[in-house]
């Protein structure tokens, strides 16, 4: 028997109960083709046994082997690996099937959003809708074109979604709230692009007696209590692993705030100390510290200057598109000067990441030589 599943490599918890739950039925998983989608069974006597995806195309590593795993079936890079032991002590790792998905994920959203900003289904839609009233075309030619973008969009939305959903259920994000206490919330704009600045700000409303609880976009919501010694760091990592959470847990930090995508993770967290001892850090290497700023503000100045990029090529577009004048009352009238607008704010908003960043570093030169 075999049984067509579509998207199955975005779906991989769904996927592999699937897998049990079609073992217990008596149907047992003997190949697969990951470019067909097709899985392959062999009809037989129901048995209990646990399925696990992995990617990468290695060799069964010892430790699941010795775990009772062993090879299902393969394809690429894909292999499916099956465990009838009535207690598993060891599960494959997820890195590598994290990092394909967290790849193809926002490789479709970057090509949604260029689509997009060259207004592409707009101009088709509308274009469109002028030509069938004209009597000039039919409504299949340039219906196809829209189809396909539309596609591309309910694409990207599905395996977003579906990243997020994997990202979730193997990283350990829980954020411990303290839920007693009056609450304070404080306004503190940009605090993204100066780590420094905010975590001494941090450690302030901490010795003024204001614990942070939770972080909204630039809202941050503290509970009235005892000063205390608490240190603050603000993290920023281009990419996390699948431990990146539960390690720092695991050494006593408290998560506080994470940004909640592993392709750009900001992330605040908090470890109260006593006088007695040394004041708690990631790291205590000054050149450490300063690899951390420099990556943040890499890739705050990347995604500054690409979504500049976008809104100036809107711009041209609506300059080539549309003769009419720039400043107009109409509907491309108001984007034009939106367009502007958004354009002006990310030139002074990357000035300031510049700005920020270079008082970062003097900061932070300043506080090693205290």
């Amino acid at each position: 028997m075999k049984k067509m599943k579509w998207l199955w490599s975005y779906r991989i918890d769904q996927t592999e109960r699937w897998l049990t739950q079609m073992a217990n039925d008596g149907y047992l998983l003997v190949n697969f083709n990951h470019w067909s989608r097709k899985f392959s069974f062999q009809e037989g006597q129901g048995k209990k046994a646990q399925y696990a995806v992995q990617y990468g195309g290695r060799a069964l590593p010892h430790g699941l082997a010795s775990a009772g795993w062993e090879l299902a079936a393969s394809s690429g890079k894909w292999q499916i690996l099956k465990n009838e032991s009535s207690e598993i002590e060891a599960y494959p790792a997820r890195d590598a099937i994290f990092k394909r998905t967290r790849m193809h994920a926002y490789l479709f959203l970057l090509i949604t959003m260029f689509m997009l900003s060259i207004q592409v289904p707009a101009l088709l839609v509308f274009g469109t809708i002028m030509s069938i009233a004209n009597g000039q075309i039919g409504v299949l030619p340039v219906a196809i074109p829209v189809i396909i973008l539309l596609f591309l969009i309910g694409l990207t939305v599905f395996v977003f979604r579906a990243y997020r959903r994997f990202e979730r259920s193997v990283m350990d994000m829980a954020i411990e709230k303290r839920g007693m206490g009056q609450k304070v919330r404080k306004l503190y704009l940009g605090w993204m692009y100066q780590p420094f600045q905010t975590k001494e700000w941090l450690e302030k409303m901490a010795s003024d007696g204001l614990e942070l609880e939770s972080v909204f976009g630039a809202v941050f919501t503290f509970r009235k209590t005892e000063s205390q010694k608490t240190i603050y760091e603000v993290s920023f990592e281009p990419k996390v692993n699948a431990n990146y959470f539960a390690l720092h847990k695991e050494m006593g930090w408290k998560l506080k705030f994470t940004s909640n995508i592993t392709w750009l993770n900001y992330s605040i967290w908090a470890k109260s100390y006593s006088a007695e001892e040394e004041v708690p850090a990631f790291t205590y290497d000054l050149q450490e510290k300063r690899r951390y700023m420099k990556k943040a503000f890499m890739m705050n100045v990347g995604m500054g200057v690409f979504l500049m990029f976008i809104c100036i090529q809107s711009l041209y577009v609506n300059f080539i598109s549309m003769p009419d004048s720039f400043f107009e009352w109409s509907f491309y009238g108001f984007i034009k000067v939106a367009l502007l607008f958004i354009t002006v704010m990310w030139i002074v908003l990357l000035t300031k990441i510049i700005a920020g960043y270079r008082k970062e570093l003097k900061m932070l030169k300043a506080d090693s030589l205290k």
